[in-house]
């Protein structure tokens, strides 16, 4: 199966490297295929392959860049409703996940850094750096967003924290492993659904989308390779 749409070719590649894995686990297990990796495998796909539209006559969305913002934001959302659903798999069949840890720190560094993805996200960090340190706009936008982030009393303080650390990274402060990316995401995430915020979220639409962007596709890259490595553990253990 080939997934074509605005996917970049690497993408592309982990996509058909995980639904290899994910088709074998399941020729293997049949009806034993645990609900939650059905779940997982329906809502990656939504968040890899959904297209996503406004007319502009009731959503307020008028011009192209808020309707793409929104467009950006909503993808975002849908991938985190994707890596919860792998969280869930994971902790059904008791392999890689630390149940009692938070959702966004469901993994330990070091099995991340052996599968390849924290790497991913220290990329991220070094690419939104670069912005951070050459682009006044794009640093005032994103000190704006940790100084909201962190005003919210709704996000956890250990959450808000694992966001400011991101900032202070920029800033030439002490090295991060590249799992604040997730954090971000997260609360991102509860601040979209729970606060009702705009996509914009006080940062002009350039940067807003720069930033979504960035943080989609080291995602994307990040659960694929997760999810492919968790099936690959089950499948070698059962077959």
């Amino acid at each position: 199966m080939t997934m074509k749409n605005n996917l970049d070719d690497e993408i592309g590649i982990l996509f058909e490297e995980y639904n290899r894995s994910f088709e074998k686990l399941k020729v293997l297990q049949r009806d034993l295929m645990p609900r939650s990796l059905h779940l997982f495998n329906i809502r990656i796909r939504l968040a890899l392959d959904v297209i996503i539209d406004f007319k502009g006559e009731i959503s307020l969305t008028k011009s192209k860049v808020v309707r793409d913002t929104y467009i950006l934001i909503m993808r975002l959302m849908e991938s985190w409703n994707a890596y919860e659903a792998l969280f869930h798999y994971a902790k059904d069949i008791n392999k890689c996940s630390n149940p009692n840890g938070g959702i966004y720190k469901a993994y330990s560094q070091m099995f991340l850094m052996e599968i390849g993805t924290l790497s991913i996200f220290r990329n991220n960090l070094e690419e939104l750096r670069l912005k951070y340190s050459t682009e006044n706009s794009f640093k005032n936008n994103f000190v704006q967003l940790i100084n909201r982030i962190q005003e919210d009393d709704r996000i956890k303080p250990r959450l808000s924290s694992d966001c400011k650390v991101i900032m202070d990274f920029f800033e030439g402060g002490k090295e991060i492993s590249g799992i604040e990316i997730i954090a971000l995401i997260y609360a991102e995430r509860n601040m979209y659904y729970h606060n009702g915020e705009t996509a914009k979220m006080g940062m002009n639409y350039g940067n807003r989308q720069f930033l979504i962007r960035s943080l989609t596709t080291s995602f994307y890259k990040h659960m694929l390779i997760l999810a492919k490595s968790i099936i690959d553990i089950e499948y070698n253990e059962n077959v």
